[in-house]
């Protein structure tokens, strides 16, 4: 017997990979500010942070896309 999920569940698993990613998004945010914050921040921290961030803003996107699906 096979069990499908609902809209409905699909939707809320979605949601919740959304607010994951949002929470990690808002994770490397203040570790950026942090990085800025001090005497001599490292490039390559910034690069890597403001990577991250967009690479975030990608994935975040692409869910928005599998939710408009439904």
């Amino acid at each position: 017997m096979s069990v499908e999920l609902t809209s409905q569940e699909k939707l809320d698993i979605i949601n919740s990979h959304i607010k994951n990613l949002k929470a990690g998004k808002y994770n490397l945010e203040l570790s950026l500010i942090e990085e800025n914050s001090i005497g001599t921040p490292s490039q390559e921290k910034i690069s890597l942070y403001t990577n991250e961030i967009q690479d975030t803003d990608l994935r975040i996107a692409a869910l928005q896309s599998e939710i408009d699906k439904l």
